[in-house]
């Protein structure tokens, strides 16, 4: 049994930093009445589709977003002094981080806009900005053959491609390769949330039957940070004994990378989680 106990801190100092990896649990104890599903997302969404199902969704964030201030006035400055006439946005995360500023935002809501997902569009839909296209399949690579297309109806004068920096550079090299001219800015980058990872110890070694991931960080950077209290081999020992669910390609290759085998979803996003969930119904 995965053992998240709190740590031994007669050890000295060495000790006494390992035991942020650990908090008490309740040993197994916790009766499985329903399905328990660990779900690895910093937005919140709905527990109800799950629970309809006979399943008890557990959200837990084990990353955290931290902004970097210069990239993202840069930004700004280049938004709103016109550089660009069109954005691609990649995740809720950057829409939120640039949300509480009205001017930028209002930039964006005459800009052709782009997302790669319903919930990253919602997200923009919330401040006024209507996305002129979303793939159907919500990749990177979809993203791109989108843009491209619109591109040879309508050329963009020049694309903002606002994200992480832990993101490669893949994406705006694939639009220059098609023909469009797109500029990165890094504006944020993910740092290991130690409550966040804390919680999904407590949660696995109290018993789920299925763990869903929605990122290659939420995973990578985790068993990064447990690497360095020696908890790494026991929390991929206890994810193999369980389902384990890739929201998509990407999420999937970083599991694989840790040794772990994955679902991967059709439909990259909560929504269809839910219905990949309602296929064991049928």
């Amino acid at each position: 049994m995965l053992q998240v106990g709190r740590a031994d801190r007669t050890g000295g100092a060495a000790q006494r930093s390992r035991s942020r990896c650990y908090r008490r649990g309740r040993g197994g104890d916790h009766a499985l009445t329903i399905k328990r599903i660990l779900i690895t997302s910093i937005s919140p969404f709905d527990p109800s589709p799950f629970r309809d199902l006979g399943y008890d969704p557990i959200r837990v964030n084990t990353i955290r977003i931290v902004p970097d201030p210069i990239a993202v006035a840069v930004l700004r400055r280049r938004i709103l002094g016109g550089s660009y006439d069109s954005a691609a946005f990649m995740s809720p995360r950057t829409v939120g981080l640039l949300s509480p500023d009205a001017p930028l935002m209002k930039s964006f809501s005459v800009m052709r806009i782009y997302a790669v997902g319903p919930s990253t569009e919602r997200s923009l839909q919330k401040f006024g900005i209507r996305v002129e296209g979303v793939p159907r399949k919500y990749t990177s690579s979809s993203l791109a053959e989108l843009i491209a297309t619109e591109n040879s109806k309508a050329p963009f004068k020049n694309m903002a491609v606002p994200r992480s920096a832990l993101a490669d550079s893949w994406f705006t090299e694939r639009l220059s390769g098609l023909g469009v001219s797109a500029e990165e800015h890094r504006i944020y980058t993910a740092v290991p949330d130690e409550d966040g990872i804390l919680s999904f110890l407590h949660a696995l070694e109290e018993g789920v039957q299925a763990a869903a991931f929605t990122s290659s960080s939420s995973i990578l950077m985790m068993l990064n940070y447990l690497r360095s209290c020696s908890r790494e081999a026991a929390v991929v020992k206890a994810l193999r004994k369980i389902r384990v669910i890739a929201i998509g390609p990407e999420t999937a290759k970083g599991l694989n990378s840790a040794g772990l085998d994955a679902e991967v979803l059709g439909v990259h996003s909560i929504n269809g989680l839910v219905s990949y969930l309602k296929g064991d119904l049928t």
